[in-house]
C-alpha cells in the first residue's frame, strides 16, 4: 500500500507477498521480492502507473537469513543493481589430509 498524500488515499500497488522494500534512487519504482513464496522473485513497480514488472527469478538462489533478519535481506546499490544476501556455508564443503611433522 502506498499513501498519496495529495489526495490523502492509499493505493493498492501490489496483490502479493511484499518484503524487503527498497526505493529506486529517483523514486520512481519501488522494488521489493516475494519471500517466501516457492518461486521468489524481485518485482518493479511504478509509483507514476503501479504497473508491476518482475525483474528476475531468484529460483535456485539460498538466500543468507539470520536471527536479527525475518526474512532474506535485498537492497540496491547507488546505480540501483540489485543486492543480496548469498548462503554459501553449507553448501562449499571441503576437506583436507594433513600430514604433521
Amino acid at each position: 500500500m502506498l499513501y498519496d498524500n495529495g489526495t490523502r488515499k492509499w493505493e493498492e500497488l501490489a496483490k502479493l507477498a511484499v518484503n524487503c522494500l527498497a526505493w529506486s534512487h529517483d523514486s520512481h519504482n519501488l522494488y521489493f521480492d516475494n519471500y517466501p513464496n516457492r518461486d521468489t522473485a524481485i518485482f518493479r513497480v511504478q509509483i507514476s502507473d503501479h504497473k508491476l514488472e518482475r525483474v528476475t527469478s531468484l529460483g535456485g538462489l539460498r538466500r543468507a537469513e539470520s536471527a536479527n533478519l525475518t526474512a532474506p535481506w535485498m537492497g540496491l546499490a547507488p546505480d540501483d543493481s540489485l543486492l543480496l544476501l548469498r548462503d554459501t556455508g553449507t553448501q562449499e564443503i571441503y576437506a583436507f589430509d594433513v600430514d604433521f611433522p
